[in-house]
C-alpha cells in the first residue's frame, strides 16, 4: 500500500492510493450523474490527487488506471 498527500486550499487528503482513486472516481461520477458543474476548488483538489496517483504509478499519463 502506498500513501499519498494532496491538498488544495482547505481540502487535504493523506491516505492510501486505492482509497484516493475510489474517492476521486466517485465524486466525479456523482457530479456527472447530477449534471452539475463541480466547484473549481474541488476540481483542483481532485486533479491534485490524480497527479499524485500518476506520480506513484496508479494512473498513466492519460489519467487511466494502470492495470498489471
Amino acid at each position: 500500500m502506498k500513501i499519498i498527500n494532496a491538498s488544495e486550499k482547505y481540502l487535504n487528503y493523506k491516505g492510501d492510493t486505492q482509497y484516493a482513486l475510489s474517492l476521486n472516481n466517485e465524486i466525479r461520477k456523482a457530479f456527472a450523474i447530477a449534471g452539475m458543474d463541480m466547484p473549481k476548488m474541488l476540481n483542483d483538489f481532485l486533479f491534485n490527487i490524480e497527479v499524485k496517483l500518476q506520480n506513484v504509478g496508479v494512473l498513466d499519463e492519460d489519467f487511466n488506471e494502470v492495470t498489471e
